[in-house]
């Protein structure tokens, strides 16, 4: 093939060429490109799926996304699914068996030979969004007194199952990782040289019970595009590839929006989740702050009587609101990304605080003055100009500080940061603005003091 065929053309080549012709183009087509036509196919798919050899069905199985794997697995008989999971990294395997019939997960590991079925039911014991979770048992090890030419040759016989080959690791006989030499050097040198002086013994690892989150921030740190995975004892369980964790990186960051907006985490993509579905996963947190919105209600209510003598106090309240709320949420993403990068940690807190208290008053005071002449220039009286401008200055400083100090506070409690993020923040910066506000009204707008 010339060219490279996608969508509607490669499904019509799948279709309608031979066995023989699909597997002399092979090499131009890719599993993702198959699994993309697949999406758009509304037919049954197993007349050219079974054309193709299995080694490329499990690559299409890999790289389905999760909710969709067991979907496609499904479509073939269990003879089948026994030589598909047979080609299937461990790390891919695994997600998959999380989501199919726990029965059929029997017959299907009972399949596999007695090694790679103990290493599948190892990695089935690790949390899934641990570093043990994630990882690959295909590593390959080498021996410090090996030669350039004699690593070669191993790779050459023993390196096509690897999850990857970028770094090669020394083990000791108890299998406790003692060193990693990365392939670049292996080739760059001659064949006759030892291995053993390109051998770094200071190995970056992970533990296995390290969340994934923080695997990332390792790999993001070192540029590394693989990391071994050990147990407390050091010794080498498995590998983490850098494209592993960019399906991490994506699922977390979109569980991380969806908190940030309330929205009840999903798997499924928009588009193929139902109406109810999604309102189901909005309602819960939409019902909670519109009960906790309570308390903006309660303090509106106390102060009554100075919103009805003096109407005009009620016209700047969504202005303050809204300015409140934007300031928290502006602090609160800043912080949380902080913490999700690793820059950020609960030690930081105070100096956390410091600078966004200085950055509030800052912007407290800018946005004060902008409000305070548009306010004299439309309604010509300062002290209620001098009210409202006090109480956004006060706003901001609380929103900011409110805004800094939850999520630190979140992971201080060991719960998700994202949770307290903007519907939350906001609900309890507009009660404290409130607040705020009647408060600077009574003293300085109403100096005969109404009943609050």
């Amino acid at each position: 093939m010339s060219d490279n065929l996608q969508g509607a053309e490669l499904l019509q080549f799948l279709q309608e060429s031979s066995v023989e012709e699909i597997m002399a183009a092979l090499k131009d087509i890719h599993p993702a490109d198959i699994l993309d036509a697949l999406d758009d196919y509304t037919g049954d798919p197993i007349p050219f799926l079974s054309k193709l050899p299995i080694e490329i069905l499990a690559e299409i199985i890999e790289e389905a996304e999760e909710e969709d794997k067991s979907e496609i697995f499904d479509l073939f008989s269990l003879d089948q699914k026994k030589e598909i999971i047979s080609e299937m990294a461990s790390d891919e395997l695994v997600d998959l068996l999380e989501n199919i019939d726990p029965e059929e997960v029997t017959d299907l590991i009972d399949s596999l030979d007695a090694e790679d079925a103990q290493n599948v039911k190892d990695l089935m014991r690790y949390d899934s969004e641990t570093a043990g979770g994630i990882m690959a048992t295909e590593f390959v090890t080498v021996k410090d007194h090996m030669t350039v030419r004699e690593t070669l040759e191993y790779l050459q016989k023993y390196g096509e199952e690897a999850e990857t080959l970028s770094y090669l690791y020394v083990l000791d006989e108890n299998g406790v990782l003692k060193g990693v030499v990365s392939l670049k050097d292996i080739v760059i040198h001659k064949f006759t040289d030892a291995i053993a002086p390109l051998i770094n013994a200071s190995v970056i690892s992970v533990k296995a019970g390290l969340d994934q989150e923080e695997v990332a921030q390792t790999i993001q740190k070192y540029g590394f595009t693989s990391i071994p995975v050990v147990d407390e004892q050091n010794k080498m369980l498995g590998i983490i590839t850098a494209d592993d964790l960019l399906d991490v990186v994506v699922d977390e960051s979109t569980e991380d929006f969806e908190k940030m907006a309330a929205i009840a985490h999903s798997e499924g993509d928009y588009l193929d989740t139902g109406v109810f579905a999604l309102a189901r996963r909005r309602i819960f947190w939409l019902l909670f702050l519109m009960v906790s919105a309570t308390f903006t209600s309660v303090i509106i209510q106390n102060y009554e009587s100075a919103l009805a003598s003096v109407v005009i106090l009620t016209a700047f309240i969504p202005m303050l609101m809204d300015t409140g709320g934007n300031a928290g949420s502006q602090s609160a993403t800043l912080i949380i990304r902080g913490m999700a990068l690793g820059e950020i940690s609960i030690q930081d807190y105070f100096a956390v605080v410091f600078k966004e208290v200085r950055v509030s008053i800052i912007v407290g005071v800018v946005l004060a003055v902008v409000n305070f002449f548009r306010i004299w220039a439309f309604h010509h009286d300062i002290i209620l100009a001098l009210t409202v401008s006090l109480a956004l200055i006060f706003t901001i400083i609380l929103a900011k500080t409110v805004g800094a100090t939850l999520p630190i506070v979140a992971r201080k409690l060991k719960i998700d940061p994202a949770i307290m993020a903007a519907p939350v923040i906001t609900t309890i910066v507009d009660a404290l603005s409130l607040i705020v506000y009647f408060k600077l009204a009574l003293v300085l707008y109403l100096p005969k003091g109404l009943p609050g």
